[in-house]
């Protein structure tokens, strides 16, 4: 049954999500600024587009949904019998509170298809998202089996059979994270000192460094892994399972399945994510200011490419990919 640390969480948390979806919007315009200022559209820039405003509408939904709920319960049936308690516990199985929690579920779901997708792109290996692809199906299932408990008349998400389902899908979502972040914090960080090392060695090491860092550096890590989602849904999982009503306070986390995609694909229009286009490992639109265009998804740089030849060839080279320097030897 709710009670006053219930209610608070839930008050709070409202307030939060609030904020975080204010932020989200002007993600979401900034993304829209990027296409529309684009010369030239590309079909991934539409796609990314479209990904965008799915997630902007299910999140949005889940939202309203939640403040809905919270006017209804607060404002609107002040004079309950019972009180807020009392009204949680015999609406909480609305249909518009189900309505919200599905739109989560699928906002997190396709955030969490993009970052294995992301994990496959950075280490550019199939193998490497087997395990994540099996939490992934995990968590649908999961997450299908709690909308059926949860929005069952008289069900309720944080009574019955219906927590052993949220467990079971906060924790497979939060494995999947869990490994994929760590895996993508792992390859980024390897490469960011192999690469370092290879510019300490070599002349326009400050332009290299550069280049490097916009890749390998804390926002990369932060931004490509969608580390947040990871802390604070483990903080969320944590208080859940210890049956605390603190639990609420943390659900934000779920704003973090719309903001964390948002921000991987501001990231990718603005040219500075990681690609596997053209067989390299950054993006071969950057400009010509170091040696990043060149390095390899192993971290390595093509033989016939050193320095040197980089800080001369700025500004008067085509973009080259792996292929074309192969058949060139």
């Amino acid at each position: 049954m709710a009670g006053p640390l219930f209610q608070n969480s839930l008050y709070v948390v409202n307030i939060i999500n609030a904020i975080l979806y204010g932020v989200e919007l002007v993600l979401y315009f900034q993304i829209l600024r990027h296409v529309y200022n684009s010369r030239k559209r590309t079909p991934t820039e539409t796609s990314l587009t479209a990904l965008s405003t799915a997630l902007v509408l299910l999140n949005t939904i889940f939202w309203t949904t939640q403040v809905y709920f919270g006017e209804m319960m607060w404002i609107v049936h002040v004079d309950y019998p019972g009180g807020a308690d009392a009204y949680w516990d015999n609406n909480a199985s609305v249909w518009y509170q189900t309505w919200g929690t599905a739109a989560c579920i699928a906002c997190n779901l396709i955030n969490d298809a993009l970052l294995a997708y992301r994990c496959y792109v950075i280490w550019n290996s199939r193998r490497i998202i087997i395990l994540p692809t099996l939490l992934w199906v995990a968590s649908l299932a999961f997450g299908i089996g709690l909308l059926y408990e949860s929005g069952r008349p008289q069900g309720n998400y944080f009574v019955g059979i219906a927590t052993k389902f949220v467990t079971a899908y906060t924790a497979s979502t939060f494995a999947f994270n869990l490994i994929v972040t760590t895996l993508i914090v792992g390859r980024i960080v390897t490469v960011g000192r192999r690469l370092s090392g290879l510019a300490a060695a070599a002349s326009g090491a400050s332009h290299a460094a550069e280049d490097f860092h916009a890749y390998t550096g804390a926002v990369a890590i932060v931004v490509e892994s969608a580390l947040p989602f990871t802390v604070f849904s483990a903080a969320y999982l944590v208080t859940y399972g210890l049956g605390s009503d603190l639990a609420n306070a943390f659900s934000f986390y779920a704003m973090f399945t719309c903001l964390s995609p948002l921000l991987i694909i501001l990231r990718v229009l603005s040219r500075r994510a990681w690609t596997r286009e053209s067989g390299t490992l950054f993006t071969t639109t950057i400009s010509y200011r170091g040696a990043t265009d060149y390095v390899t998804t192993t971290g390595d740089l093509p033989d016939k490419m050193v320095f040197q030849d980089l800080e001369a060839a700025k500004g008067a080279l085509p973009p080259l990919d792996i292929q074309e320097l192969d058949a060139a030897e």
